[in-house]
């Protein structure tokens, strides 16, 4: 089916404008996407209301808005919306704690070191990062949670800031919903050297979505490229220590920063 197809049969006036909605560029009302589900023969009920659910969710403002003035890529906002949607949430870390498990201590020596943030800003991109934790106080999202050994040993801050958050893994790793895995110094995956990222596992019919961030900004992959980072987190966590023994690793790490 072409794109003229699809556009005469929403009654939109050229191919380019339907193109945008496909890549993404524009968001399509609920009522475009129920046409479409009918023209593209799509009758599974519960598939169309899914669809149908994220189309109206895409128009709605979400908490994350009011904080644009400190976030500098706007595509990081679709990973607050991510966070928000995912059902179980899969990060590996190799630089910096996971934004969702930092202490407030802890974020702002981060964001305090950035050039680019002053101290106004810096305590609003902590309010930021405080508010995405809710969904873990909520219980909407599971988290497992894989951290290198080298960032327990990465000094942020000040040694008291270590210690205040190393305790605080401690603490979030007893709740039923979060499983924090250390991956030691002695483990061989080359794949984790490639650097941190996350997995949203968002339930039927959707696939996982990877997230990466780096200095140049923030990337989303899908299916089918998703694979590669599936593939990789299995066997990150393979190798990665039992829950109780990297908390046995993080305590130890607890008694350098002293």
């Amino acid at each position: 089916m072409t794109l003229a197809d699809a556009a005469e049969y929403l009654g939109v006036k050229n191919t380019s404008t339907m193109s945008r909605y496909e890549t993404g560029i524009i968001p399509l009302r609920w009522t475009d996407v129920d046409a479409l589900l009918t023209m593209y023969g799509v009758a599974d009920q519960g598939l169309r209301s899914e669809l149908i659910s994220l189309a109206k969710e895409a128009w709605r403002k979400g908490w994350w808005d009011e904080y644009r003035d400190v976030v500098g890529d706007k595509r990081y906002l679709d990973a607050f919306w991510l966070e928000g949607r995912a059902r179980h949430i899969r990060t590996f870390n190799l630089g910096f704690i996971h934004g969702l498990l930092e202490t407030p201590g802890y974020m702002g020596a981060i964001f305090r070191n950035d050039s680019s943030f002053d101290e106004a800003a810096a305590a609003r991109a902590v309010e930021l990062r405080l508010a995405r934790q809710r969904i873990l106080d909520t219980g909407q999202a599971s988290m497992t949670a894989i951290i290198s050994e080298l960032v327990l040993r990465q000094r942020i801050g000040s040694p008291a800031i270590m210690r205040e958050q190393l305790t605080h893994l401690l603490t979030l790793s007893e709740r039923d919903s979060i499983t924090i895995r250390v991956l030691d110094f002695d483990a061989t995956v080359y794949h984790a050297l490639a650097g941190a990222f996350t997995l949203f596992d968002l339930g039927e019919p959707f696939t996982p979505v990877a997230y990466v961030e780096n200095l140049a900004g923030c990337l989303y992959v899908e299916s089918p490229a998703v694979e590669r980072y599936l593939g990789a987190y299995d066997e990150i966590e393979k190798a990665a220590l039992t829950p109780s023994e990297s908390a046995r690793v993080i305590r130890q790490a607890c008694e350098v920063w002293k």
